[in-house]
């Protein structure tokens, strides 16, 4: 397997991921939101990334049940309905919703995978899901996997690149050596792949405060969101995998029959649903 990692999608054109298989981080907070919107039922999420491009989607829907959401500067933009907290996506709030989605990081992200052959949203909260659906997909072993990192404001950030060295660890342990030199395992990294790696060694041990010691989560716990922090740490717990087709997230995986009961008993589960067992990912 071949890993690349991008630390921000500065000067990336969305046409380099053509074809490709993607997973997009965004941990604080656009990837851990958007799971936790599609746990509580979103019918789509639509990733756009300036507000001009949020105002004239919502315009031209026309819908009660579509509704603005998303951040500048971590707050709320004034007008939308909902932020960029992952504890405002309750069923109550976004079930058989669509939501049109800005970020000042994440949803700029995601907008330059709409080309990408398969996206999956990913952060700690379901990183193992994440590898699931990696693995269902047929001959990935042999495949080009790009890591998008979103970064903070057009720079690195510590959490996307730690969550990413993470990823890779995991891929490792599943489908090969969990050494890193090419020459032992039948992985190929990029410099980018490899300081992932270094990095989630380094700081991989205590994800809450990598997470809350980071410069984005410094300026989240000023702006009274460590709760959100938290929330972000959980690794694995959310076994559920939205999936970014084109310019909308209409399909989530599910990778636990028992949340697949619990939603189904709860109405949540919709036409976009997909438990995967061991079927393969088209």
């Amino acid at each position: 397997m071949q890993i690349t990692v991008y630390f921000t999608p500065n000067h990336l054109d969305e046409l380099e991921l053509r074809d490709k298989i993607v997973v997009a981080i965004d941990v604080l907070r656009a990837s851990t939101t958007i799971t936790y919107a599609m746990l509580a039922g979103a019918r789509e999420i639509i990733p756009v990334a300036s507000v001009e491009q949020a105002m004239k989607i919502v315009g031209n829907l026309h819908s009660t049940s579509t509704l603005l959401c998303g951040e500048r500067g971590g707050k709320r933009i004034e007008g939308f309905t909902l932020g960029n907290s992952p504890f405002e996506y309750t069923e109550e709030a976004v079930n058989g919703k669509a939501l049109i989605l800005t970020t000042t990081n994440g949803a700029v992200a995601l907008t330059k995978a709409k080309y990408a052959r398969q996206c999956f949203v990913s952060s700690f909260v379901n990183l193992t899901a994440t590898i699931e659906a990696l693995s269902a997909i047929e001959g990935v072993a042999n495949e080009h996997l790009i890591i998008l990192c979103s970064g903070r404001e057009e720079e690195f950030s510590l959490e996307d690149a730690t969550c990413a060295g993470m990823l890779i660890n995991r891929l490792q342990a599943r489908f090969g050596s969990s050494s890193y030199t090419e020459s032992r395992s039948s992985f190929h990294f990029s410099d980018s792949a490899r300081a992932a790696l270094s990095i989630y060694r380094e700081y991989g041990n205590d994800i809450y405060r990598t997470l809350r010691e980071s410069d984005h989560g410094r300026h989240l716990v000023e702006l009274g969101f460590e709760a959100d922090i938290k929330a972000a740490s959980e690794i694995d717990s959310a076994p559920l995998v939205p999936v970014l087709e084109q310019t909308a997230i209409k399909k989530k995986l599910i990778f636990s029959e028992s949340l697949r009961v619990q939603l189904e008993e709860r109405g949540l589960l919709k036409d976009g649903t997909k438990t995967v067992r061991k079927t393969k990912v088209a």
